[in-house]
């Protein structure tokens, strides 16, 4: 009998494990879940959401962006390309050429947030400075540990992707398709 418990006590214990591990919840499920965070003047080095990079301001304010090698390749699948320079990424709306998303790349340091968060800055730091009504996203397999704010008023998202307590990159975008917020 006492062989039958462990096993079965072995048996209980993996599944509570194996179904703690295997959340269903994506980032989107838990970004709506969060207060919303004002981040209607957030950007990265200046570059905000709906900007456009055929504006010549643009070129002129931020430089040369070019096009992402993997455009062609998932043209297909998505409605945007990505743009990039040593330092930044943005996913640009393949029509109007509307910035979408801006990212910092993991060999720059010196891009910031709107209030000075950047790589290097501690997830301590970045709930000092942003407040506490954060979310938080986990895929453990492939080693993805995201601490973000929402903006429901002006559909924002500013994620910073960490690693041991420390930001490693940081994201801003749209946070939802406009659509699928207002049907919700």
């Amino acid at each position: 009998m006492g062989f039958k418990w462990i096993y079965i006590m072995c048996i209980f214990t993996f599944m509570q494990l194996l179904l703690t591990g295997c959340s269903s919840e994506t980032m989107e499920d838990v970004m709506r879940e969060v207060k919303s965070t004002n981040l209607s003047n957030e950007n990265i080095d200046d570059i905000r959401m709906g900007m456009s990079i055929i504006d010549a301001s643009f070129a002129n304010s931020y430089g040369d962006f070019e096009q992402h090698p993997a455009n062609e390749h998932y043209a297909s699948q998505r409605n945007y390309d990505q743009y990039w320079n040593k330092d930044i990424i943005m996913s640009v709306d393949r029509e109007t050429k509307e910035i979408l998303q801006v990212g910092i790349l993991e060999t720059n340091n010196r891009s910031s947030s709107e209030l000075g968060i950047k790589r290097g800055s501690s997830i301590e730091e970045v709930i000092a400075t942003y407040g506490e009504n954060y979310f938080t996203y986990e895929d453990r397999e492939q080693t993805i540990y995201i601490i973000g704010y929402v903006d429901t008023q002006n559909n924002l998202e500013l994620s910073f992707r960490h690693f041991n307590g420390e930001v490693k990159g940081i994201n801003f975008g749209y946070a939802f398709d406009k659509m699928s917020w207002d049907t919700k």
